[in-house]
């Protein structure tokens, strides 16, 4: 496998967006030794998506060879997961098409991993760039727009911490093959509308094969943010995505419990964790804030937080048939490795 950055990006009707992100990735910095290629994914755009962006990055010279793909089926983790299994070279980078990565992005990843060859995933820190001011709450929710850092601090990841951000990502292409070698399929970001929650899935596997995660603040993007992005109803919605995610991972934490507790897995035992499960994020909420949340919507972080909750009530109860089956897909490749990683505790 050669030494070197593939560069994913995948979009949905992207065209808008996509001169600022190419003209961006096409001022990179390429590392000496690496080679770099542009892996982009059309995915089941119905604009001319593909032709515009094939035509911008011969205006931009070509600096590295772009590859154009088609993934058909809406949902971005099936596009993400496209652009992965076609990565060619050992290191695969995650650009968003509304990324605009800096300049020496690639160079200090290289200078990262050669300080510290422990790093296994790459995180890196965004700046908003605003098509006009944002709201007063905005500073109060900035990380579920994926502005500033996933964490409050440079450095590792907690233990078995998760929660990383696919834009920007960087990762080793053997991983990716071994999590796939297992059976890894992502379950989230498949459904339209929903795009979120691939990038943890695939943390979740490399946490499992032993990486650590890697967060610098030298390793810099902007993110576009359209005035239409930025409005409570959007941020609602927002977390209605997020409810949908955080039943996904209430399934990986049925297999992980199970497991370490040697416990069958039957509809009995998946009503009483989600029970738990509830019970666990609704501590800290008294019966005012459910009835004003119920009666009187308004912007306030806790009502987000309730939306949240009751968004996933509502996940469980459409996707409960098929939890079963959902979590018969994830013990397919996630078992061997918990057999290999006893101690491994659930962080979510």
């Amino acid at each position: 496998m050669s030494q070197g950055f593939s560069i994913v990006i995948c979009t949905f009707n992207g065209k808008s967006r996509l001169t600022s992100t190419l003209t961006h990735l096409a001022a990179l910095k390429i590392p000496v030794d690496n080679l770099v290629e542009l892996v982009f994914v059309n995915n089941a755009s119905t604009d001319d998506t593909a032709v515009f962006a094939t035509a911008l990055w011969q205006e931009l010279g070509e600096p590295f060879p772009l590859r154009l793909l088609t993934e058909s089926r809406p949902g971005k983790g099936y596009a993400v997961e496209t652009g992965y299994d076609a990565a060619r070279y050992s290191h695969i980078l995650t650009v968003d098409d509304d990324n605009w990565l800096q300049a020496d992005y690639l160079v200090t990843a290289v200078e990262l991993m050669r300080q510290d060859p422990a790093i296994g995933v790459l995180q890196g820190y965004s700046t908003a760039v605003m098509e006009q001011t944002p709201p007063a709450w905005f500073d109060q929710v900035k990380w579920y727009f994926i502005i500033g850092g996933p964490k409050p601090q440079v450095g590792y990841f907690a233990t078995n911490d998760f929660y990383v951000w696919g834009a920007g990502m960087i990762i080793m292409r053997a991983d990716w093959l071994r999590l796939r070698g297992l059976g890894f399929s992502a379950l989230t970001s498949k459904l339209p509308g929903k795009a979120a929650g691939e990038d943890n899935e695939v943390a979740i596997g490399l946490l499992l094969l032993g990486r650590k995660i890697y967060y610098s603040d030298k390793l810099r993007y902007q993110h576009y943010m359209p005035k239409e992005r930025i409005n409570w109803q959007r941020l609602r919605q927002n977390f209605d995505t997020f409810a949908y995610v955080s039943y996904y991972f209430f399934l990986y934490g049925v297999v992980n419990t199970s497991f370490q507790k040697q416990l069958a897995i039957t509809d009995a035992r998946i009503l009483k964790e989600f029970g738990k499960f509830c019970a666990k994020y609704l501590q800290g909420f008294t019966l005012k804030h459910h009835i004003g949340y119920l009666l009187w919507h308004k912007e306030d972080i806790y009502q987000l937080r309730l939306q949240q909750y009751y968004a996933m009530l509502k996940w469980f109860w459409k996707l409960r048939k098929q939890a079963k089956a959902d979590i018969a897909l994830i013990q397919g490749w996630m078992l061997p490795l918990l057999r290999s990683n006893p101690d491994f505790s659930w962080y979510y």
